[in-house]
């Protein structure tokens, strides 16, 4: 059975552009466009891992992250954080609120394929 990927960011044509190569990597993808649908989404649809921007129109990528990780049954998920954001703050950040992974915008979709393999241990 294929891993579920959640992707939550608002941007359409990067979720579009992300759902096209993680379909042809195998993976069933599912996609939200805001935090609260995220959230919404990850209770529905129990992904394997989830692909974060951290600027969303209502709420900070980092709070999410911070939500997902505060509940137990979603606790060990992998986070992998997608950002325009290059700053090394940020990265710390991210590392303090439960973010596994930090890949910035434009996403280089050989190394996200490399880390979403390496974290789901396949």
């Amino acid at each position: 059975m294929a891993k579920k990927i959640l992707i939550i960011d608002d941007d359409y044509n990067i979720v579009k552009k992300d759902k096209e190569e993680l379909l042809k990597a195998g993976y069933t993808v599912v996609a939200a466009f805001s935090a609260k649908e995220g959230i919404h989404k990850l209770r529905e649809e129990n992904p394997d891992c989830v692909l974060l921007d951290l600027v969303l129109p209502d709420e900070s990528g980092f709070k999410v992250a911070q939500e997902i990780k505060s509940l137990p049954e979603f606790a060990s998920i992998p986070i992998i954080a997608t950002s325009l954001k290059h700053e090394e703050v940020d990265k710390h950040i991210a590392a303090k609120s439960g973010i596994t992974a930090y890949i910035e915008k434009p996403i280089d979709y050989t190394r996200l394929l490399f880390n979403i393999k390496d974290l789901l241990g396949e």
